[in-house]
C-alpha cells in the first residue's frame, strides 16, 4: 500500500486537488447566491422606500387637512410617525446594515450599501431626509403639540420629488449590483466546468505518463540517496534556478523541516509554510542574488536572512513545535556557470533557547532589582493598601469580562468602567513612584483606547484583554510576596521606614509630569484634614485630587515660553486646599494656567467623532465646559502616559457621584481654572 501511494502520489494529489477545487467552486456559488439573496432583500426594501416617500407626503397633507378642519390629529400623526420611523430605520440600515422590518413586518437583515455610487445616493438622501426627520417628533400624543405641520408640509412638497428620485436611483443601483453578481455566478459555474474538464484531462495525462516513468525515477533516486543516508545530520539538498528541490537530499531534511520532501517541488512553498510573508520575500530575493552571477558569494554571506529564524513545525496529533533553523547556501558550478545552490539546513533550537534564557534571566534580574528599589521607598502599609485596591480593581475588570452581555452597548459601558479603574490604578502607581505598575496600566489603557476607537465592539474584541489582565494580577501577587520580605528589612532599619506623605508624592508626580511636558510647576497645598476622613472617602478624594492635579499640569499650566508671552511667572502654580465648612468638607484645586477654552473643547468633541460641528456649535459655553467630564473627551493633541485617553475627568465624575459630592467649575481664559468640591462626612 505504501509503495502504491508512493508511485502514484502525484495522481492522488491531483485527484485531491480536483475535489478541493470542486468544493471551492461550490462554496463560491453558495457565497454569491447568498449575496444575490441579500440583493433581493435590498431591492425590495428600496422599492418600499419609494412608496414610503410618497406615503409620508400624503399622510402629512392629511394631518394638515385635519388641522384645518379642526379634527383630532392624533390618528393621522400616529400613521405619519410610523411611516417616518420605518423610512428612517430602513435608510439607516442601507447605510450601516442591520435588522429592519421587512415587507411582512418581520425583521430581516439588511446589508449595507457597498458601492461608491450607492453610498453617494444615500448621502444625498440623508441630507434631504434629516431635516424632515427632525420636524416629525416622537412621543405619541405629545407629538401633536410639538409637530410644526406647516414647516414639515412645506419641506415635504419641496423635496419629495428629489427624495423619490434618489430612492429610484438607489433601486437601480442595487439592481445593477445584483445583475453583476448573477453574471459572476454564471461565469464561475462555466469556468468551473471547463477547469474541471481540464483537470480531469490533466489527471488522465499524468496517470499515463507516470505509469511509464515512475519506476525508472524511483530506482535512480533510491540509488543516489542511499549514499548519503545516515552520514549527514543536517538537512542537505540542491536547489536549481527555478527554486526546485533536487532528487537527492539527506534523510534528516524532512524531520528538520517538519514536512515531506518531494523532489522537484518548489522550495518557496515550503518557506511560505514555515515563515512570515516578509521574511519569505527577503529570503527569495537573497537566494535569487546567489543564483545570479552579478554579486560575489563572499559579499552577501552576511546578508543571509535565514539565520536562526523561528519556525512552527507541525507534529503528530496536530501539535506544533517551535524551532529555530539556520539555512546556509553555497554555489555549485558546472562548466563555469552556477547550476545549483547547495543548501544546508541546521536545527539551532538548543543554541537559541540558551541565548534567550540568558537574556531573560538578565532582564528579570534587572527588573527585580528596580522593583525592589521602588518598593524600598514606599511605606509597607501604603504598599499593601495600593496592592489591595489594585487587586480589587483588576478582579472587578475580570468580572466585567466574564459577565458582559452580547449587546455592544453593554460592552462600551464595560469599557468605560474598565478605563476608569485602570486610570485610577495608574494614577496611584505614578504618585507612589511604582514605575512598573504605571507602565502596565498604560499598556492596558492603550488596549482599551484601541477598542474604544472602533465603530462597534463585540465579545471577540475583548479576547485581547485577559492576557494583560492576568499578567497584571501576577505582578501584584509577586510584589505582594516581595513586599512581605522587605517589610522585615524595613522594620530593622527605622530610618528606611518613613514613607513620603501624600502631599510630597503629589509634588513629585507634578514635577515629573511637568518635566515630561517641558513645563515648570509648584504645588501649594493644605491637606491636613484628609486624615480625618473615613477610609473610603479618603481614598475617593485622593483619586480625585490626583486626577485633577495631573489634568492641571498637562492641560492647565502652559509651557514656560507661552507663560512669558502672557507676562506670567515661568513657574506655574497649583493650589489645593481641604477645609471644613459647616457640616461639610470642601476641596478646592486651582491653577493659574490658560483656563478652559470652550472653542478647544468643541474642536476636541468634533475631532474625536463625539459630536458633529453643527451639534457642537449649538452647545453653550457652560455646556461645553462640563463636557470635559464625559468619557473619551480630551483636548490633548496626542495620547500618552499622562493625557489623551479622555478618561481622567471621567474618573473624577464617577468618584464625585460615589461621594455624593457637588462640583463647581470656574475658569477665566489665560488666568485660572478652579474646581470646588463639597461633600458631607
Amino acid at each position: 500500500m505504501q509503495t502504491y501511494l508512493g508511485k502514484y502520489r502525484e495522481i492522488v494529489l491531483a485527484v485531491a486537488c480536483f475535489l478541493v477545487f470542486d468544493l471551492a467552486v461550490l462554496l463560491l456559488n453558495f457565497y454569491i447566491s447568498f449575496q444575490i439573496s441579500e440583493s433581493a432583500v435590498s431591492i425590495n426594501l428600496a422599492g418600499r422606500q419609494r412608496m414610503l416617500s410618497q406615503r409620508m407626503t400624503k399622510e402629512l397633507l392629511e394631518v394638515q387637512d385635519d388641522a384645518a378642519q379642526g379634527r383630532d390629529l392624533a390618528p393621522a400623526v400616529a400613521r405619519l410617525q410610523k411611516s417616518v420611523d420605518l423610512f428612517d430605520r430602513t435608510l439607516e440600515g442601507f447605510r450601516g446594515g442591520g435588522m429592519v422590518p421587512g415587507g411582512d413586518g418581520k425583521p430581516v437583515r439588511l446589508a449595507p450599501v457597498a458601492s461608491a455610487s450607492g453610498r453617494a445616493i444615500l448621502a444625498e438622501a440623508e441630507a434631504l431626509w434629516r431635516p424632515f426627520r427632525l420636524m416629525i417628533p416622537e412621543g405619541g400624543p405629545s407629538a401633536v403639540v410639538l409637530l410644526d405641520v406647516e414647516s414639515a408640509a412645506r419641506h415635504a412638497r419641496q423635496h419629495n420629488t428629489a427624495l423619490l428620485a434618489l430612492m429610484n436611483r438607489l433601486t437601480t443601483d442595487l439592481e445593477q449590483a445584483a445583475g453583476a453578481r448573477a453574471n459572476t455566478l454564471r461565469l464561475v459555474q462555466t469556468a468551473g466546468i471547463l477547469l474541471a474538464l481540464l483537470n480531469f484531462a490533466f489527471i488522465l495525462f499524468k496517470f499515463i505518463r507516470r505509469l511509464q516513468e515512475n519506476d525508472r525515477r524511483i530506482e535512480a533516486a533510491q540509488a543516489e540517496t542511499a549514499e548519503i543516508l545516515g552520514t549527514v545530520k543536517e538537512g542537505l539538498f540542491l536547489l536549481d534556478h527555478d527554486f526546485r528541490i533536487g532528487s537527492q537530499y539527506s534523510a534528516s531534511l524532512a524531520e528538520i523541516l517538519g514536512t515531506a520532501i518531494v523532489p522537484g517541488s518548489d522550495f518557496r512553498a515550503i518557506l511560505q509554510r514555515l515563515l512570515p510573508g516578509d521574511t519569505v520575500k527577503t529570503a527569495v530575493e537573497y537566494i535569487g542574488l546567489l543564483l545570479g552571477d552579478r554579486v560575489k558569494e563572499a559579499l552577501v554571506q552576511d546578508l543571509n536572512p535565514l539565520v536562526a529564524v523561528p519556525v512552527s513545525i507541525s507534529e503528530d496529533f496536530g501539535l506544533t513545535q517551535r524551532r529555530y533553523l539556520t539555512l546556509q547556501f553555497s554555489r555549485v558550478r558546472a562548466d563555469g556557470r552556477i547550476s545549483h545552490l547547495l543548501v544546508t539546513v541546521s536545527d539551532v533550537t538548543a543554541q537559541v533557547e540558551l541565548e534567550q534564557a540568558l537574556t531573560e534571566t538578565r532582564a528579570r534580574a534587572k527588573a527585580e532589582v528596580e522593583v525592589m528599589l521602588d518598593l524600598l521607598k514606599v511605606n509597607p502599609a501604603t504598599l499593601r493598601h495600593f496592592l489591595d485596591r489594585g487587586e480589587r480593581s483588576l478582579l472587578e475588570i475580570n468580572d466585567l469580562l466574564r459577565h458582559a452581555s452580547n449587546d455592544g452597548r453593554d460592552y462600551r459601558r464595560s469599557l468605560a468602567l474598565m478605563f476608569r479603574l485602570v486610570h485610577m490604578l495608574k494614577g496611584e502607581a505614578a504618585a507612589l513612584g511604582l514605575a512598573m505598575f504605571e507602565e502596565l496600566a498604560q499598556r492596558f489603557e492603550d488596549l482599551l483606547a484601541g477598542l474604544r476607537s472602533r465603530g462597534s465592539v463585540s465579545g471577540a474584541d475583548l479576547l485581547a484583554l485577559p492576557l494583560p489582565l492576568d499578567e497584571f494580577l501576577q505582578r501584584i501577587a509577586s510584589v505582594r510576596e516581595l513586599g512581605h520580605r522587605l517589610a522585615a528589612y524595613q522594620s530593622a532599619f527605622p530610618g528606611q521606614q518613613s514613607d513620603a506623605t501624600l502631599l510630597a508624592r503629589m509634588r513629585e508626580l507634578a514635577a515629573r509630569i511637568a518635566r515630561d511636558h517641558g513645563k515648570q510647576v509648584q504645588v501649594e497645598a493644605d491637606l491636613a484634614l484628609l486624615q480625618k476622613l473615613p477610609g473610603t472617602q479618603r481614598d475617593h478624594l485622593q483619586d480625585i485630587a490626583l486626577q485633577l492635579l495631573r489634568n492641571a499640569v498637562v492641560h492647565g499650566i502652559e509651557p514656560e515660553a507661552r507663560r512669558q508671552e502672557r507676562r506670567k511667572p515661568a513657574r506655574g502654580t497649583i493650589s489645593m486646599h481641604l477645609r471644613q465648612v459647616d457640616n461639610e468638607f470642601e476641596f478646592v484645586l486651582r491653577d493659574d494656567g490658560q483656563g478652559l477654552v470652550p472653542e478647544r473643547i468643541a474642536a476636541a468633541l468634533v475631532s474625536r467623532g463625539l459630536y458633529t460641528a453643527e451639534q457642537a456649535a449649538e452647545l453653550g459655553e457652560r455646556q461645553l465646559i462640563m463636557k470635559i467630564f464625559e468619557p473619551g473627551v480630551s483636548t490633548a493633541v496626542e495620547g500618552g502616559r499622562d493625557a489623551g485617553q479622555g478618561v481622567g475627568l471621567d474618573v473624577v465624575r464617577h468618584k464625585l457621584q460615589t461621594l455624593g459630592a457637588r462640583l463647581q467649575v470656574s475658569s477665566r481664559r489665560d488666568e485660572f481654572t478652579q474646581f470646588r468640591i463639597r461633600f458631607a462626612f
